[in-house]
């Protein structure tokens, strides 16, 4: 096994809701995919993620519900790793943000930069509201966005321009509790001090600039030259982790503190060696895969609260990714537009799983925002798996089980004379899977599932030229059988090489139809791919075929299904 550690690290999702599919693959399954190729290829692979437990969108959501915050998130988060699962999300570990490991260790981080002289105290005006007798952070705050001018601007976030300012800038504020407006007054609160971080961050941003992509380095890049303002960390509400410091009993932290903290707090709870191998001894790479509106705070705020606290490693790769929309529109749980994958978990779902994981593939948001459209999911299946990857193992099997008995009875020895296509397809055999391996180490997922495909039409192309059908006419059968040898093993190395993408189907392949032992999804096992797995007297096992092609109705029948959203009000009280 490749020794080389490497950690990957999936952005931790807000539980005030159900991920849609814009939230898959804006980082779950990119991540996923690349983890299951860093343990194919023979990588230390340790793959995290976990629920953003607190914060004021998880505060307001339980109290529109009614139901204790604490209920809320627990329920929700329980949700979440029922859905990843289902989607094949292989997580070492999926915890949250509330946890006693999670708390120790965010109380050590802070206390640390306390101690370094990274945190200042200070009064800053903030929105109260007279109605509730209380102070408004973040989310519990509605008003215009002092940039783009919307009007449904989230405290101190906007969702629309994704650009970020301090509560106080927002116009016309408003309580989103009661809807009343509200005013300025001062609160004490403690401040990070990015400012004193800056220079060290921006050798650290230059030092990426060739391994981040172009549009996570801009981004991060734009803040560091529009100057770090101090951020204040603390927050006036319950829910949370309580500030460390006397005179601030009463204060939370910020969600944005807290909860990048916990990719590390998540390793400890799932190893102490972890921990230590990949958070503090050097060596280590973490990959870091995140949406498009949490770049900024995985390039800026997170890597500085690291250089200032001096004791953790930061990320080798910051894989950030853009927006998903669908079908020409945004997500809009009001208006049913989207996917949303509560819906998976529906007995009524009989989507399958690994086709849905490769149509998500071609649209993963790697440089620029996509679009997930239906006809697109049903052209992926139709004219990629089932015609291309699933007819080269069809057409394949069967004509080893009717020429030969569904026996291999041919051996590559150095005597056999090779024609200029048999070269070549041997030749795509040993050189194929490093190029697609070079897609995959990129994090260019995209391009690997197009290389593995063009893999396949190879496979394909070389059977059509070849002709073994027309080679039995002439009873030139040890041609036949050596043009079915070199297919049979070109379907061997596509279920290795397409393994991190369709994990489930592969794994068939390789053991019930083609009749290997091992498993082609296991770790250290990538070497395989450019080698002639099939030997000798090898007999093959059932052929079935392994993608169904999708039609108009069945298509209906999936959008109908998987564009319900999730009604958390309904959910919460059914399990009360």
């Amino acid at each position: 096994m490749k020794k080389e550690k490497r950690l990957i690290t999936s952005a931790l999702t807000y539980v005030n809701n159900i991920p849609h599919v814009g939230h898959i693959v804006g980082c779950h399954l990119p991540a996923d995919i690349f983890a299951r190729y860093c343990r194919s290829f023979g990588y230390d692979t340790t793959f995290v993620g976990g629920s953003d437990m607190h914060g004021t969108p998880s505060v307001v959501t339980a109290q529109e519900v009614g139901v204790p915050v604490e209920e809320l998130t627990e329920k929700l988060h329980l949700v979440h790793k029922k859905i990843y699962e289902k989607l094949g999300i292989s997580y070492d570990i999926y915890s949250n943000t509330h946890t006693k490991t999670h708390e120790k260790i965010t109380s050590e981080f802070f206390l640390e930069l306390y101690k370094n002289g990274f945190i200042s105290e200070g009064e800053i005006e903030m929105y109260y509201c007279e109605k509730d007798k209380m102070f408004l952070p973040d989310r519990f705050v509605v008003g215009t966005c002092p940039n783009c001018g919307y009007t449904e601007a989230n405290g101190d976030q906007c969702e629309k321009c994704d650009s970020i300012f301090s509560l106080s800038e927002l116009k016309d504020a408003h309580c989103k509790i009661c809807g009343e407006k509200a005013v300025l007054k001062k609160s004490k609160h403690i401040f990070l001090i990015l400012s004193k971080g800056v220079g060290e961050l921006d050798k650290w941003i230059e030092s990426k600039k060739d391994i981040w992509r172009p549009h996570v380095y801009s981004e991060a890049k734009k803040w560091v030259q529009e100057g770090l303002k101090d951020r204040c960390i603390s927050r006036d509400i319950k829910w949370g982790f309580p500030v460390p410091l006397k005179g601030y009993e009463d204060k939370v932290f910020y969600v944005w503190f807290d909860a990048p903290i916990g990719y590390i707090s998540i390793t400890r709870e799932l190893s102490e060696q972890k921990y230590e191998d990949l958070w503090l001894k050097k060596g280590s790479k973490i990959y870091n895969f995140v949406g498009k509106d949490n770049i900024q705070f995985h390039t800026v705020f997170f890597p500085t609260m690291l250089l200032e606290n001096k004791k953790y490693n930061l990320a080798y790769n910051m894989v950030g990714l853009n927006f998903l929309n669908y079908e020409g529109k945004k997500f809009s749980k009001s208006k049913k537009i989207g996917v949303f994958c509560n819906s998976l978990l529906d007995e009524k779902s009989d989507i399958d799983i690994d086709t849905f994981r490769a149509y998500l593939t071609t649209i993963i948001p790697e440089n620029r925002d996509t679009d997930y459209k239906w006809e697109d999911y049903k052209n992926n299946t139709n004219s990629e798996l089932v015609g291309k990857f699933g007819n080269l193992f069809n057409r394949t099997l069967n004509m080893v089980k009717n020429y030969f008995n569904g026996e291999n009875d041919f051996e590559l020895t150095k005597d056999i004379v090779l024609n200029d296509l048999d070269k070549d397809i041997l030749s795509a055999i040993t050189t194929m899977p490093e190029r697609i391996s070079q897609a995959y180490e990129k994090a260019e997922l995209r391009e690997a599932y197009k290389l593995i495909m063009n893999f396949a039409t190879l496979g394909n192309g070389y059977i059509e030229s070849s002709a073994p059908w027309a080679l039995m006419k002439q009873e030139k059968f040890e041609e036949a059988k050596k043009v079915l040898f070199f297919a049979l093993n070109i379907c061997a190395s596509l279920c290795i090489v397409a393994s991190p993408i369709i994990p489930n189907k592969v794994k068939s392949l390789w053991q019930d139809q083609l009749g290997l032992s091992d498993d082609p999804t296991s770790n250290d096992f990538w070497e395989n791919a450019s080698r002639l797995n099939i030997k000798k007297g090898h007999k093959i096992k059932e052929i079935n075929p392994i993608f169904e092609r999708v039609d108009d109705e069945k298509l209906q029948r999936f959008r109908a299904t998987l564009s319900t959203p999730f009604d958390i009000k309904e959910y919460i009280d059914s399990t009360r």
